[in-house]
C-alpha cells in the first residue's frame, strides 16, 4: 500500500531532484540545493513564512534552514520581518532582487517538467490532481 509517508518521501525526493538540477543552472550564484528549495517554497506558498515552517515542509534540520536563510539574506534575496503580534516570530519575504532569479528558476522547472512528465499521460495527471484535491479537502476539514 502507498502511504502518505511514502507520498511525502517521493515529494521530498522530487523537490531535491529539482533543486539539484536547478543548481546546475546557477553555478555562478553559488546556491546550495537547500537555498533553491527555500526560494521555490517561498515563491509558491504564500502561507509559509517562517523558518520553522520551512523546516517542516523541507524536512531538513533547523540548523540547515538557518544557515540557508542567512546566506539568502546576505545575497539580498530574502528579508525578515518581525511579527507585529509576537516579536519572537520572524517572517521571511522574497525581495525585489529575487525576481530575475525566480524567473530563471521557473524556466528551469519548465524544462525539468518536460523531461519528468514526458511519460505521464494527461489522464494520469488529472487523476493525480483529483487525488491531491481530495487529500487537501480532508486536511482542511481537520484544521
Amino acid at each position: 500500500m502507498f502511504t502518505i509517508e511514502d507520498f511525502l518521501r517521493v515529494s521530498n525526493q522530487m523537490r531535491d531532484y529539482y533543486a539539484k538540477k536547478i543548481k546546475d543552472s546557477f553555478q555562478e550564484f553559488n546556491f546550495s540545493p537547500n537555498e533553491i528549495s527555500i526560494l521555490i517554497v517561498l515563491k509558491n506558498n504564500s502561507t509559509i513564512t517562517t523558518s520553522t515552517e520551512l523546516k517542516v515542509v523541507l524536512g531538513v534540520s533547523k540548523t540547515l534552514i538557518s544557515r540557508s536563510v542567512d546566506s539568502l539574506e546576505k545575497k539580498g534575496l530574502i528579508c525578515t520581518c518581525i511579527d507585529e503580534k509576537d516579536s519572537r516570530i520572524h517572517h521571511l519575504q522574497l525581495t525585489g532582487e529575487c525576481k530575475p532569479i525566480l524567473k530563471i528558476i521557473d524556466e528551469e522547472i519548465g524544462k525539468i517538467n518536460k523531461t519528468l512528465l514526458n511519460d505521464v499521460s494527461v489522464e494520469e495527471m488529472k487523476s493525480l490532481k483529483q487525488t491531491m484535491s481530495k487529500l487537501q479537502k480532508c486536511v482542511e476539514k481537520e484544521e
